[in-house]
């Protein structure tokens, strides 16, 4: 009995020094690591930086436009950038790359870029064309961005706060490794302001068509400065619509896990926005280049089963600046500086704009029975 007794109160005894160190190491390594945190975020913050370079708006004799090194009239590619699947191993409720390729090309779509984080991502399917991208972007800013092609994944090194300086040192170091670089989802939790737009350089293109808002306007802010930034439509897709889940063989654990975080039985993100490239340009090369120039149409459709809406030839031809199309447009915009209406001409398939009434700048807004089609920039220049 003695000896029982003696047994258990050694026993409370270890437990007791077994609980007092765990706290004492706790309270210790704790500290110690939101400490490396701070130094590392600290450091980052400090030298890790980018200043806005001195900019002026654009000005020249000639007008660069970046549609005129192709034959729109041969037809179009339809292709989605930014959808998400579960190839990164913290996201296995969403869809695989095989499904959505399935469901994409279903409906019409000929080329596809994969931006799940960190890393790049193509397709699987070979009939179906391609570029490889990821989405950058682990911070309580929900600050993020897409990069398109490129030799490596630049990591987020700003968790926790990053200045405008810090996010234009990132995104010069994605173009230093050959990316394409897209502001994603700016309206997401005000995660983007127009004036951080403003200080933040080296990025290429905004999504000014995405679930989170849309806002063409902060195209011409930008344009108005001499940033020549591009449009950028996409779906951000996380989940396909419950319409087109149900046709597909996923196991049973996907289904069951989609039903519990609540993805079943959702409209979903797919199919109503994308961009329009020329007529076979779907391979990496051919995307990332046109994605460079700026050769791209982005379109939004008003609802999923919207028949697309066609995209026009934009020539310069003499003294003016044509635009001729399959489809007749209910609107064509020209927009000019700070967002000026140039001119618009309604019910029509032809426009033309005189080239003496382009200051720096000139886009088009080209409003459709289906959908909305933006072109990018027409720019002054020297050159």
């Amino acid at each position: 009995m003695f000896l029982q007794e003696a047994k258990i109160q050694k026993e409370k005894v270890f437990q007791s020094i077994y609980k007092k160190r765990r706290w004492v190491l706790l309270s210790f390594v704790v500290p110690m690591f939101a400490m490396q945190v701070a130094i590392f975020q600290g450091f980052a913050i400090a030298f890790l930086r980018e200043p806005l370079p001195a900019l002026k708006p654009f000005s020249g004799a000639h007008l660069h436009n970046p549609y005129g090194q192709d034959d729109w009239s041969l037809g179009q590619e339809k292709v989605a950038l930014h959808l998400h699947s579960s190839e990164v191993w913290y996201t296995p409720e969403r869809h695989s790359r095989q499904d959505i390729e399935f469901a994409y090309s279903s409906q019409g779509y000929t080329a596809l870029g994969f931006t799940d984080y960190s890393e790049f991502f193509s397709t699987k399917n070979p009939k179906l064309g391609s570029v490889s991208g990821y989405e950058w972007g682990l911070n309580v800013r929900k600050r993020h961005a897409l990069a398109f092609g490129g030799r490596e994944s630049i990591p987020d090194y700003f968790p926790i706060y990053a200045s405008r300086e810090n996010v234009s040192w990132t995104f010069r170091k994605m173009r230093e490794a050959g990316s394409y670089v897209v502001v994603s989802h700016p309206k997401l939790h005000d995660a983007y302001t127009r004036e951080d737009l403003s200080k933040i350089y080296h990025y290429n293109a905004i999504e000014v068509f995405s679930p989170f808002g849309d806002d063409t306007k902060v195209l011409d802010h930008l344009l108005s400065q001499g940033r020549n930034v591009h449009c950028m439509s996409s779906d951000d897709m996380h989940y396909l619509p419950e319409s087109v889940t149900k046709t597909l063989d996923q196991p049973w654990w996907k289904s069951l896990l989609q039903t519990v975080l609540l993805q079943r039985g959702r409209k979903g993100e797919g199919f109503k926005r994308h961009l329009v490239f020329p007529k076979t340009h779907t391979n990496e090369t051919n995307i990332h280049t046109d994605l460079e120039a700026g050769a791209f149409f982005c379109v939004k459709k008003h609802f999923a089963d919207a028949t697309d809406p066609l995209v026009p030839q934009i020539k310069i031809e003499g003294s003016e600046i044509t635009l001729t199309s399959e489809e007749r447009y209910i609107e064509v915009r020209w927009i000019g500086e700070n967002g000026e209406y140039l001119k618009i001409d309604s019910d029509t398939n032809k426009s033309k704009l005189a080239l003496e009434n382009v200051k720096t700048y000139v886009r088009l807004e080209l409003m459709s029975l289906s959908g909305v089609v933006l072109s990018n920039a027409l720019t002054r220049t020297n050159l």
